[in-house]
């Protein structure tokens, strides 16, 4: 008896934990105005060099050009697959090389980084994010 009692506040005390540990993650996940400026948009025109089409957040990554003629390597969190496919975008929908037009959250260390906002496909501009939950 004293054996089960001892595993199951062993079991507990794990599950508890896992529950704490867990919430943190997913805090921490959507902690996106920790990452980047919610009061500050840009916006990005270049080349699609790779789309990431995967969970939790899909990712591109876009060459864009600068003014003195080089380039920067932008990495873009977008929202999830299955809010992208609910938009009409598949992992088909963008072939690398294509001209993207983005309005990105830049990040707040300066990094070329940010989370898309607005992307523009061709002529259909798509709102990814909307900063109350719903993306």
């Amino acid at each position: 008896m004293t054996t089960r009692i001892t595993a199951l506040i062993a079991f507990c005390g794990l599950l508890a934990t896992g529950v704490l540990l867990g919430g943190g993650v997913v805090q921490a996940h959507h902690a996106v105005a920790g990452v980047y400026d919610l009061n500050k948009e840009v916006v990005l025109q270049g080349r699609l060099k790779k789309l990431n089409f995967t969970n939790p957040h899909a990712s591109i990554e876009l060459t864009v050009p600068n003014k003195d003629g080089t380039f920067t390597d932008w990495i873009l969190t977008t929202a999830s697959v299955q809010t992208l496919t609910r938009e009409g975008i598949n992992k088909t929908s963008m072939k690398p090389g294509e001209i993207l037009k983005v309005t990105v959250l830049p990040a707040v260390n300066g990094h070329p980084s940010g989370f898309i906002r607005n992307l523009t496909l061709g002529d259909r501009e798509i709102k990814l994010f909307f900063g109350d939950g719903r993306d």
